[in-house]
Parts: C-alpha cells; structure tokens; sequence
C-alpha cells in the first residue's frame, strides 16, 4: 500500500512539466526569432550608411 501511495506523486510532476513545455518552446522561438531580426535590421542599417 505505501508504494502506491509514493507512486501517485511521481505521476503528477511529469503532468505538470510536460504541459508547460509548449509553451516555452513558442516563447524560446519568438525571442530567437526577434533578435535574428533585429540583428538584420542593424546589418541593414550599417550598409545603408
């Protein structure tokens, strides 16, 4: 019985960090993708000059 007890625990904490690993991928890909173009934008800049 006291297994079954210390199993339910383990079980919840994979739930919860698999649900919030979307929303930190999409985070993580919008944060690359505005330096990439704001590094653009500089480059842009410095040959325009």
């Amino acid at each position: 019985m006291p297994q079954l007890e210390t199993n339910k625990p383990k079980k919840l904490k994979k739930a919860e960090k698999e649900q919030d690993l979307k929303g930190t991928l999409l985070s993580v890909m919008l944060l690359g993708l505005f330096i990439i173009l704001s590094w653009g934008a500089v480059y842009a800049l410095y040959l325009s000059r």
